[in-house]
């Protein structure tokens, strides 16, 4: 199994081997968005249809697909040293891809999607979160046949716009960011980007215990936010570039060289940046309440087509 859809037919064969019983499209995609994956059930059919080729999968009746003994051999065997690096690999391409200089360029965005009879109240609650400054107030709104699509600022352009100004940038830890008092106290959860297959974010979010709404309403609460590392030596021209973003991220920490930044370990040398992620503001919807599917560092948008949220609340 090679490719760079290697991760979706992995992340099918995986839901078909725990299911230890026949299961079909719809509900593989069920699973599958609850763990963070956006693949809908036509998706699914598509890529049963090759896992049945490559002889991973097989169907059994009208009940639904059953894995192969070779398909639970490639569970077990198949590539985990690029699986293990897929994660910092996605980020370095979008870090690579961000042209984004707080005027013109692309930059990386998280897609949500929700009913379009959603928007208005979706809306509102994000602004609350970008005003208490857990996220960034810009998105990008477009409706489609059946839904609307909701881009928000990914954290990761930040990553890109110090790249591009020659600061070396190692994004380290994504986690749970406890909030005391409306302000950044400490994580109380961590994950390596280098040791796991999945986006830490989206297992943050498929394990549901940010408690965004908690830390708007109240002050006390649960945010997302990720860790990166840049050289100590460095630390004055990042600043430069961080002033500037925070601006269309929201809230950033940064450490004193070679200490933890809010609890997260740094490498000596360096100096630990915490930003709150981009994803709060949908997960905030989805603690309403309301039904929303959102893929973290999902594509790369023109800033130019991007708006603040009072604007399409107007």
């Amino acid at each position: 199994m090679i490719g760079r859809d290697q991760r979706k037919l992995l992340e099918i064969l995986r839901v078909i081997a725990e299911a230890k019983r026949p299961v079909g499209a719809r509900t593989i995609s069920d699973i599958l968005s609850s763990r963070g994956y956006n693949l809908g059930e036509r998706a699914v059919r598509y890529n049963l249809r090759i896992l049945d080729e490559l002889g991973f999968t097989r169907r059994h009746g009208y009940s639904g697909r059953i894995a192969t003994p070779l398909g639970m051999k490639e569970l077990r065997d198949a590539l985990i040293h690029e699986r293990i690096g897929f994660v910092n690999t996605l980020i370095e391409e979008y870090m690579l891809r961000t042209t984004f200089d707080l005027s013109e360029g692309d930059l990386v965005a998280n897609i949500s999607l929700i009913d379009r009879n959603d928007l208005d109240r979706s809306l509102e609650i994000m602004d609350r979160v970008a005003e208490a400054g857990y996220s960034g107030d810009l998105v990008r709104v477009s409706q489609r046949d059946d839904c609307v699509e909701i881009g928000t600022v990914c954290s990761i352009t930040v990553d890109g716009m110090l790249l591009k100004a020659g600061v070396p940038i190692n994004t380290t830890f994504a986690g749970v960011l406890e909030i005391r008092s409306s302000e950044p106290y400490r994580f109380s959860d961590l994950i390596a980007y280098a040791g796991t297959s999945i986006d830490p974010m989206r297992a943050f979010m498929a394990r549901r215990i940010a408690r965004v709404m908690d830390a708007v309403r109240s002050g006390s609460g649960k945010v997302l936010a990720n860790v990166r590392e840049v050289p100590a030596s460095a630390l004055e021209d990042a600043m430069r570039i961080l002033e500037r973003a925070r601006s269309i991220v929201g809230r950033i920490v940064v450490g004193a060289p070679g200490e933890d930044v809010l609890g997260c370990p740094v490498a000596p040398g360096r100096v630990g940046i915490a930003i709150c992620a981009g994803v709060n503001a949908p997960v905030a919807v989805g603690e309403c309440g309301i039904r929303i599917q959102t893929s973290p560092i999902s594509t790369t948008m023109p800033y130019s087509e991007m708006s603040r949220i009072r604007f399409y609340k107007s």
